[in-house]
Parts: structure tokens; sequence; C-alpha cells
């Protein structure tokens, strides 16, 4: 069956390689592509060099030219899209001098250029095919840029309605598709294009397209196509297929835990009819936390259910595909499908992970007698609670919200308690001084032995926890784990999305693949108000960040994003947070001592003061309370001390934000390009060892800056390149050295 998919939107040539093409109503296309498609090339005329962007920033300016073929055959250029003159035109060839600064000529592919045959600059595919839905897919990605398909160099433009997702000039890859009489076979997607960011004619310069279609189209942008029978086209002929459409695909949530749920949820809520599968590894229905340290202190032995946030009956009256027991091991992104361990390919329309996170443990600790424990999953808990016997002896590690509650919930069984904290005070990266004091204080009085500044070596034994400090060797019959999470972002590593201690996300959850979105422990959120880049554990956003993202699933207006909300239950303490607190900011304002709040200016802390808490964050929801304010580095600046051990003191940490590029000059060595990945700091040569550019104009991907250029990649350890044009060599890398609060580079 012959069904029509779409029509011809544009039609393009490109007479001259590198310099933008014509438009054009109607082209034959032959075997080798469209006919007088990048016949020609510039060429240096006194040393027979190509012109060529990425290889040089001398030729940058090649695109802002436009060529075309005249109504005689001869070859036109125009440098303002206006005034045409033939390519020999000697006002035309001065001109050409005064914008590359030396004689150019040009040449046919095959004529003779000095000693040699001219020869294309790349391996040429016939036909570049590209969907008007790619190019509006770019464009939510990039609402400030300028979209416009001289960027991306097509052929053919079509308009795709009736194929699915966001880019579906990818369903007819290894399929043929007829265009009238021309039939063709789509083959690959179409790499990367040097020319992206350059300005074209017409189209400004803009870096920030490279590093979407790095990111969110996986490097491609459209389809190669091979030419299965030559005929004319003209625009608006009909794109058939004797492929049916394939049928609507579901909505595909990775993680049957509270925000994964909560984005099912929230679909249902904002009038999503899509047909909503989840995937989650564990047996139970989705729940909340497990509630051991919030509100799990229910008296001595007293049994702990789990707080379900979709029932069984819920779940069924949604209209969700619940599927427990049911792990993902790959998201496959080219076919949109995710992959489950009996091997079986579920597809998908669009993807959420809520993958969570992982407790994070101690190396080669545990001996499976049971006494090391951490808190993520119901059995978790469910474990611990039977260990928290009247007298039995607790050592906790962590001395952050989770270690603490955990102190408070075991005291209130009448444990011992013995609190271990890597900094000298409790949530010292969390809160300001002033409240982590009166916290620490009450744990005091409340006979918890708080360790701070000290984190021992532990064992586990059959019978008892072997704990050794600097004082001696003593014992615990449990140890709880309250160290942190690792995000479980392996799906999205393995997938290439963009990953940097979770999976980056903006502040809706899109992911750099505009199909996938991520929400909850999982997603790395770049949003106004927080620091940049954070994954965050929190109730608050396990529920708020669903509905963002359901949002923008759903393709409806984004709502205000609510203030940042915390809260911590511990004794009788109802500890509450509104807005992100900053552990270095100064207080403007404290009242009470038993019921203490404080006001930090562009966040509120209160205990037990529910109202003030709820009221401040109403003033900041409405902008009447000023964001914080951060130092912010300069995007340039000069080493100032120098010695031959101590390295260059290249200035304080805050002064290189995660993930962005610093570049610095440095006496001995030049412009140097310097990272911040997931707390490591990493710095490189700042010039790309294959072409004029400079890598601090790239970008980051994973562990590997990226030339904006040719978009090598150079792993930021060894400097070993891949991807990268023949020849290549290896970058420059260098040490950095974090000391107290300043970092030093090291050569």
């Amino acid at each position: 069956m012959i069904t029509v998919v779409g029509s011809v939107r544009e039609i393009w040539r490109y007479p001259v390689s590198s310099l933008t093409g014509e438009s054009l109503v109607r082209a034959m296309i032959m075997k080798t592509g469209v006919a007088g498609d990048r016949t020609h090339a510039l060429f240096e005329a006194n040393s027979s060099n190509i012109v060529n962007p990425p290889t040089s920033k001398k030729w940058n300016i090649a695109p802002r030219l436009a060529a075309r073929v005249g109504d005689t055959g001869i070859i036109q250029i125009s440098s303002d899209g206006r005034l045409w003159r033939a390519f020999d035109d000697p006002s035309m060839l001065d001109e050409l001098e005064a914008i590359f600064g030396t004689r150019m000529e040009l040449k046919r592919y095959g004529s003779q250029v000095g000693d040699a045959i001219a020869k294309p600059r790349y391996a040429m595919q016939p036909i570049h095919l590209l969907s008007r839905q790619s190019l509006d897919a770019l464009q939510a990605c990039l609402p400030d840029s300028q979209i416009d398909v001289r960027r991306f160099r097509p052929n053919i433009v079509v308009d795709l309605p009736d194929l699915a997702g966001a880019r579906p000039e990818d369903s007819l890859l290894g399929k043929e598709f007829s265009i009238g009489a021309l039939r063709l076979r789509g083959t690959v997607r179409c790499g990367r294009c040097a020319f992206t960011t350059l300005a074209q004619q017409g189209v400004p310069e803009d870096r920030s397209v490279l590093r979407a279609l790095i990111q969110d189209f996986e490097k491609n942008f459209g389809i190669y196509c091979e030419v299965l029978e030559p005929a004319g086209i003209a625009v608006g002929d009909t794109v058939s297929t004797p492929v049916a459409p394939e049928p609507q695909r579901p909505i595909v949530i990775v993680g049957a835990g509270q925000s994964g749920a909560m984005t099912a949820k929230a679909l249902r809520d904002l009038g999503s009819t899509q047909s909503i599968r989840i995937f989650g590894e564990e047996r139970h229905a989705p729940y909340e936390r497990p509630p051991l340290s919030k509100g799990g202190d229910q008296g001595k032995g007293g049994s702990i259910g789990p707080s379900y946030v979709l029932t069984a009956d819920k779940i069924e009256e949604l209209k969700i595909d619940l599927n427990l027991n049911s792990r993902v091991i790959a998201v496959h992104r080219q076919t949109r499908e995710i992959e489950t361990q009996d091997g079986e390919r579920h597809p998908y329309a669009r993807l959420v992970l809520a993958t969570g996170g992982s407790a994070r443990r101690l190396r080669g600790l545990e001996r499976g007698h049971g006494r090391v424990h951490v808190i993520r999953t119901i059995e978790d808990a469910a474990n611990l609670n039977q260990s928290l016997q009247a007298g039995s002896t607790l050592c906790v590690l962590g001395s952050g919200w989770l270690g603490l509650e955990i102190a408070a919930a075991a005291r209130k069984r009448l444990c011992d308690v013995t609190l271990f904290g890597r900094q000298n005070r409790v949530l010292a990266r969390m809160v300001p001084s002033e409240v982590a004091d009166y916290v620490a204080a009450r744990h005091i009085a409340e006979g918890v032995k708080l360790r701070l500044g000290e984190v021992p070596t532990f064992r586990e034994r059959p019978d008892h926890i072997e704990v050794t400090t600097a004082s001696g060797v003593e014992r615990a019959e449990h140890l709880v784990l309250a160290i942190g999470i690792s995000p479980n972002d392996h799906l999205a590593r393995a997938a290439g999305l963009n990953v940097a201690g979770g999976v980056v996300t903006d502040e809706s959850g899109a992911t750099s693949d505009p199909d996938i979105f991520a929400v909850g422990d999982v997603a790395r959120q770049q949003r106004p108000g927080y620091p940049k880049g954070i994954c965050v554990e929190s109730w608050h956003n396990a529920n708020e960040q669903p509905y963002s993202a359901a949002r923008a699933l759903l393709s409806l207006p984004a709502e205000p994003l609510t203030p940042a909300r915390f809260w911590s239950s511990q004794y009788d303490m109802m500890i509450q947070i509104a807005g992100f607190p900053d552990a270095n900011a100064q207080v403007v304002r404290h009242e009470g001592d038993g019921r203490p709040f404080w006001d930090f200016g562009s966040f509120a802390i209160g205990i037990n003061r529910s109202q003030e808490v709820h009221r401040f964050a109403a003033q900041l929801a409405l902008g009447n309370v000023e964001a914080p304010t951060r130092y912010q580095a300069s995007s340039k600046s000069s080493a100032q001390r120098k010695g031959p051990a101590e390295g260059v003191d290249i200035g304080p940490v805050d002064a290189f934000p995660e993930g962005e590029i610093r570049r610095l000059e440095i006496d001995q060595l030049g412009a140097v390009a310097i990272v911040q990945i997931d707390q490591r700091y990493f710095a490189v040569n700042d010039r790309c060892p294959h072409a004029e550019a400079s890598l601090s104009e790239g970008f980051i991907e994973r562990d590997r800056i990226v030339c904006p250029l040719h978009f090598a990649e150079f792993d930021l350890q060894t400097g070993d390149p891949s991807n990268a044009p023949p020849g290549c060599g290896r970058l420059a890398c260098y040490t950095v050295e974090r000391r107290d609060h300043h970092l030093f580079l090291l050569f």
C-alpha cells in the first residue's frame, strides 16, 4: 500500500562547496544528487589551498557568500544576496581578494589545480534530506536562535506530518520512498556540519546551535539518501512510502518510584489520554522514600508501612500500564525503544527517566553479616527497623540530613548512637552555622555522641562492627551509611545523553534529547535560584518537578516554578526551608530560641515555624526576595603566584562553575582551558592540535572537550583525540590540584 506521508517544502543546490547555495522551485535529481550541486570550489590562487572553514578560521567568511547557477549556466557569486556577478568577473575577483586577503580562483572538481587534481574535500552523499519537524524541534531547544535551513545545507526539505517523532525522517532509514517519480532510499544519518555555528548569508553566527546538535541530535541532523531512480522534483510534490504510518507510541517512564509515579499522575491530571507505561525494578507499587527517617519513629519497635504514591486501584483508574520486577537495561535512541532484562524491546514516543539514585557504600566493607545498612528501599528500612532495639549500639556515618534523621529515630528507640562526620559541623554544606549548631545541640541533648571531623575505618564482623579511630578500636552492633547517593544515570550515559553527576536537564526536565526527560534524584537540574546543575534530593522536588516535565511533554505552557522547599523531622523538630540554602550566607533576621526562625535574605529556615516559612515561600514566589548572590569569575584572568613546586595559583574554587570552560592566560604556557566536572578539575591547552580553534569556545561532552570547528573530541585526562580528522594530534593536559579554597595548576 502506498501512503502519502508528506510533501516537499524546499529544494537547495550548492554549486560551490563552503558557500551558501540557492533555493530552487524544481530540480533534476541524478544518481549523483541534485544536478549542478557541489561541482566547484574556491581555491587560494598562490598556494592552491581549498577554502575549508573547519581547518582554518581565515575561511570562516566563506559561508557569508552565496553561489548560484545563472541562466547561461555560468556560476555567479554574491556577497549580499542582491548583486550577482560571474565568478570570473574582474570586479568579483577583486572583491573576493578583499574579503579573503588573498587572490582566489574558482575551479571545477576534477580539473587541474597547481600540480594536482581538485578533489572534493569530503566524500559526498547524493541527497541530504531534512524535515521541517527536525528544524522545529531544534528551534524548540533554542528558542532564542535563528534556525534557518541555510545553516544545515540540505538538498530537500520535507514536511512529514504523518510520520512519528520529532525527527520523522529517521523512520525512512533503510526504507524506500518516493517523491513524485523520484525513488530514494534512506541510508545513514547526516553527520554534524562544521558550518552550523558560522554566520551564513542572512543568518548570524550562533555557537549554541552546534552544542544542541551534538547533545540533542546525536551529532546528526537529517538523513542521507541513495538515489534509486532519477527524476525531476518540484516544491509541493508528495512524499510517499509503501510503509504504513507507525501506530501511536506510548509515553514510557523508567522508574516506579515517587517521581516516576507523580509524572504519570501529572500527565493524567493535565488531560493526557496517551498510553503511559511505567517500568520499575522493585516488586512494590510506587512509594515514597522509606519512612524510617521521615515519619518512621512511631514508637519503640513500631511497625512501619510504606506510603504509596499510587495504589493499585488508582493505577487502574488512571489506566497506567505498570510493569514491576522489570529492569530496563538500555535505551535505544535511534529507534526510540527501551530494552528490558528479558531482551524485549518496547517503543516510546517520549521517555522519562526517573531512575533515582543508589546509596553510596564503602568498598570492601560488607561481609554478608547484615550489620551494615543503607536506606533507599522498603527492605532497607525494614531491616534496619528490626535492628534498632532498645540498648543496641549504632554507628551512623554521615552528618547530613539523612544521618541526623536516622540518629534521631534510633535515639527515640533508646539505642546508643554515635554519629561520625567528615566535616567539623553537621550539615556543613547545607545550612549556615547558626542552624547547624542549633540542630547539633539538640542531638547532643538527646544523647547522640557527635564525632565530627573524624572518619574511622570500619570492619564488619559476624557479631559486631569494628570501629577503628585515632584513639583506638571500638565496637558497635550496627552501622548505617548515610553518605549520599549516586544518581542512577547509567542508562542515560550509555545512550549518549549529557550526563555530569546526574542527567543534565533544563528547568522542565528536558535532557539533551528532545524526546527524553529526567525527573527526581537522577536529574541534574538547571533552574533559576538553584546552584548550577545539581541533583535535588527532596520530597518536594519529587512531587513538583514531574508536573513541570508533564507540561513540557504535553507542549503546554510552562508555569512559574515554585521556590525550593525542604523539610526534615528530627525528634519533635520540624525543620523547614524555603528557598535554596547557602551554607555561607549571613543571617538577616533571627527570631525565637525554642522555636527559632532565621531569615537569610534569599532563603529562610524555621524549626516548628511552619507559618513563617510558608509566608516567606509565598514572598519568594512573588519575587519579593532577592536571589542569592554568588561569586562570578572573569572569563579571563592571569596567574598571580608561581613556584616550581607549588605550581600556579589560578584562583578560588568558586571561579570554576560545574561544566563551564574558563580560559586563563598563563605566562609560561599561554592560553589554558580549565573545567570542573563532578568536582574534578581539568586543564588543557586552549588551542586545538588540528585547527586554529580555541577549545574554550567549544563545549564539554562527558569527560571530553569538543573543538568548536571540526568537532574532534579530546579526553580531558589523556588528551587522546576521537572523532577527529586524520592527523589530529594529542592535546596537552595539565594537573589541577585543590588546596583549601584555591586551585593550583601544575606543569
